[in-house]
C-alpha cells in the first residue's frame, strides 16, 4: 500500500453499499460514501462517517466536482466502487473519458456496456462458448418450444416498462397475451427458458478481478431463498466452495477482459447437473457483507488492485448462512408456503453459524430502520387482503 492511508468512495445503494461500507471499515479503510436517497440504508450506519447526497439520477457531471474534492483533500486517489447498475455505467463513462483523479477498478465501457444489456450480454456469451438456457432475442416472432419461460429486461431502465425485474410466462396462451400487452416494446425484453430447479440450485460467485485480469478474489455461495420467491434476490444462502464455477468464472473474466468486481450468476440444472450461465452484474454484489465474514473481502481486493498490490485468493468458510430474516420470510408467505415448513427450516437454520444481511451488533441502526419498515409493509399488505376479503 502506498504511504498515504488509502480510502475508498462507495456509490452506495441499499444493501449493497451497506455491506460494502460495513466491508471497508472491516478492512480499517477510510471511507467516503456517495448516496441519492437520503433515507438509504448506509444513512443510518456508523461506518459511514463522510456521506455526500447526489440527485437522484447522477450524471458524470454530478459526480467530478465531488471527487476531484476528494483527491484534493487526501492528496492522493482513492477507490472508486458501484453498488450499482447505473453506477457502473457512470464509473465505466468516467474510465471512457480517461478521469485519474480516482482510481477506477472496473470494466472497459464496452464490457460495462454488454452486462448491462442482456440482449448483448448472452449473444456475446454465447459467442464465447458459455453454456446458457435456451434464449429468445426477438419474442415478436420467435416461438419457444417449452415452457416455462422468463421474461428479462435489457436493461435497468426497463424495469418501469414490465413493472418488475422480470415475468414468467407458463404457455403459448400467456405468451400471446404478453405480446398484445407489451405490443411496440418487445424489443425491450429477451426471453429464456426457465432452468429447472428450485432456489438452492442457484449459484452466486462474488469476485474481482485486477488489472491483468486475474482473479484475485472470489466467493461462492449456493441461494435457500430469495424475494421474491425463485426469481428475486437472495434472501438465504449457504457458503460452499465450487471448484467447477470458479473456473467458469476465470474463463469469463479471459473472455471479457475484466476488471474490477463482478457478481456472476448461475443455476444447475436438477435433472443433468448442468450450470448455466445466468448474468453478470458490473459492480459489487448485493451479499458482499457475507463474502467478507466469510473470509473473503471483495473491497479491500478491489483496493488491493488499484494500488498494484498482488493478493492471494483467500479461501472462504463454508457452511455459513446469510440471512434476510424479514424479506424471506415476506417473499416464503407471498409464496403461499406452509408455516410449519417455514418454522422448522428457520430452525435448522439457528443450528449454524449465521450472517444477518442487516443485523450487526457493531452497527445496529440500519437493521432497525429496515425491520421497522418491514413491519410496516408486512402489516400493509395483510390489511389490503383483508378488506379485499370483506369486501
Amino acid at each position: 500500500m502506498p504511504d498515504k492511508k488509502p480510502y475508498v468512495i462507495i456509490l452506495a445503494n441499499g444493501l449493497n453499499g451497506l455491506g460494502a461500507v460495513r466491508s471497508a471499515a472491516h478492512a480499517g479503510l477510510k471511507t467516503y460514501t456517495l448516496l441519492t436517497n437520503h433515507s438509504d440504508l448506509c444513512t443510518y450506519s456508523r461506518f459511514g462517517q463522510y456521506r455526500f447526497l447526489l440527485p437522484p439520477n447522477p450524471t458524470a457531471d454530478d459526480l467530478r466536482p465531488v471527487l476531484d474534492q476528494l483527491h484534493d483533500n487526501e492528496g492522493g486517489p482513492g477507490v472508486l466502487l458501484a453498488c450499482s447498475d447505473l453506477a457502473a455505467e457512470l464509473l465505466g463513462q468516467l474510465k471512457c473519458e480517461g478521469y485519474a483523479k480516482q482510481h477506477l477498478v472496473v470494466p472497459s465501457t464496452e464490457t460495462t456496456n454488454v452486462l448491462n444489456d442482456k440482449k448483448l450480454e448472452c449473444l456475446y456469451m454465447e459467442k464465447g462458448g458459455i453454456t446458457l438456457p435456451k434464449t429468445y432475442y426477438q419474442l415478436s416472432d420467435d416461438e419457444p418450444d417449452a415452457f416455462p419461460i422468463i421474461i428479462k429486461p435489457r436493461t435497468f431502465r426497463e424495469y418501469g416498462v414490465l413493472g418488475a425485474k422480470n415475468v414468467i410466462l407458463n404457455s403459448p396462451a400467456e405468451l400471446n397475451d404478453f405480446r398484445q400487452r407489451f405490443k411496440g416494446y418487445l424489443d425491450r425484453f429477451i426471453g429464456q427458458k426457465v432452468v429447472q430447479g428450485g432456489d438452492d440450485n442457484l449459484w452466486v460467485c462474488n469476485v474481482t478481478f485486477d488489472h491483468q485480469q486475474q482473479l484475485s478474489a472470489c466467493f461462492v455461495f449456493k441461494r435457500m431463498g430469495t424475494m421474491p420467491s425463485h426469481y428475486g434476490v437472495t434472501s438465504m444462502a449457504i457458503s460452499q466452495e465450487n471448484q467447477k464455477l470458479r473456473e467458469e468464472c476465470e474463463k469469463i473474466g479471459r473472455a471479457l477482459n475484466y476488471t474490477g468486481p463482478a457478481m456472476i450468476e448461475f443455476k444447475k440444472d436438477q435433472n443433468s447437473d448442468t450450470y448455466y450461465y445466468i448474468e453478470t452484474n458490473p459492480r459489487l454484489g448485493m451479499c458482499n457483507w457475507f463474502d467478507t465474514r466469510c473470509g473473503v473481502n471483495n473491497i479491500l481486493a478491489c483496493t488491493h488492485a488499484a494500488y498494484g498490490q498482488k493478493s492471494a485468493l483467500a479461501p472462504q468458510k463454508n457452511n455459513w448462512v446469510y440471512w434476510n430474516f424479514f424479506g424471506d420470510l415476506i417473499a416464503r408467505l407471498e409464496n403461499r408456503e406452509n408455516l410449519l415448513s417455514i418454522l422448522f427450516r428457520y430452525l435448522r437454520v439457528l443450528r449454524r453459524r449465521r450472517i444477518g444481511a442487516l443485523l450487526y451488533w457493531k452497527d445496529p441502526q440500519p437493521a432497525l430502520r429496515y425491520a421497522r419498515s418491514s413491519i410496516r409493509d408486512m402489516a400493509q399488505r395483510v390489511g389490503r387482503k383483508l378488506r379485499e376479503k370483506v369486501g
